[in-house]
């Protein structure tokens, strides 16, 4: 055998040993899909994950403690999260992770806001969880039991991220001073746990949700004031999303140019995710400038 046959033999043997020991052999494929979960942890049926696969992770008593608070979580010691970022991260940009429900997802993967695109000459930006029609990370009680599926991809590859953005509110809506206490603690939880990952991270604001906030409930309100504060505390810079939207419409508004429906609910149309994407490129760009322009120097 020719020694430049050798050499691309041993090359491919050794691409498939890296490749094994990213999956682990402790990773279980989930049927015949592109996803996979850790050893011992059972692939689950998701709906709307686009493999239609998740994770089965054990929760202890979380749903029992959660129970009446936000979106709530089924009955049970387990829980089926969805996976990961659906691709591998890159090796030649910044890694960026959004974390959010399904407002991040439209300006993150959206057709016309599409963050992705805009931060492509420096970033590969993903969202966590890997969902482009559900809730995405859904309530707080859902971040603490599915977290550490969202930091890895659905192919159970760790990432060295570069920047992490994250929320949650929209599915944490329950205006009594217990939920909004639990609110408290689970995101305390979830906001230590990216930190101490020691990569850049930065705080989203919850947009507005004047069905509630018309009728003088002001729990959106109430949530940001309680992240910021929990935020600072780890020195989480916020960019703030809701002054973005109300500073186009009003700080209490039944319709607006920029909402999908009228009245406003949760959701935005293409002007409107576009606008929230801008803010949020602005900010990841300025976080990750010292990271880009030290490799473009280099």
């Amino acid at each position: 055998v020719a020694p430049g046959m050798m050499a691309r033999l041993f090359l491919a043997l050794l691409m498939l040993m890296v490749r094994a020991l990213q999956l682990g052999s402790a990773a279980n494929q989930c049927g015949n899909s592109s996803s996979y979960c850790p050893s011992g942890m059972a692939c689950c049926a998701a709906k709307y994950s686009p493999s239609t696969y998740g994770c089965e992770v054990p929760i202890g008593n979380l749903s029992r403690v959660s129970a009446g608070c936000g979106d709530g979580l089924p009955e049970g010691d387990k829980l089926c999260c969805k996976m990961g970022p659906a691709e591998p991260p890159s090796s030649t940009l910044a890694n960026v992770l959004i974390i959010g429900d399904s407002v991040s997802i439209g300006y993150a993967t959206g057709v016309s806001a599409n963050l992705a695109r805009r931060l492509s000459d420096v970033a590969k930006v993903q969202h966590g969880p890997w969902d482009v029609s559900d809730g995405g990370a859904g309530d707080t009680a859902s971040g603490v039991a599915c977290l550490d599926r969202w930091l890895v991809t659905q192919a159970q590859q760790e990432v060295k991220w570069d920047l992490i953005t994250f929320n949650f509110g929209l599915h944490d809506l329950t205006n009594t001073s217990h939920c909004e206490g639990l609110y408290k603690q689970q995101m305390a939880n979830i906001t230590h746990r990216l930190a101490a990952l020691g990569t850049k991270v930065l705080f989203i604001t919850t947009t507005p949700f004047m069905p509630l906030r018309t009728r003088g409930n002001t729990v959106v309100e109430d949530m940001n004031a309680i992240a910021r504060q929990l935020v600072a505390d780890y020195n989480i810079p916020v960019v703030d999303l809701y002054s973005t939207v109300t500073d186009i419409c009003g700080p209490v508004y039944t319709s607006c140019a920029i909402c999908r429906k009228d009245p406003c609910s949760y959701h935005y149309n293409g002007e409107g995710m576009s606008k929230q994407a801008a803010v949020v490129e602005a900010a990841i760009r300025q976080h990750l400038k010292p990271l880009y322009v030290g490799l473009v120097a280099v």
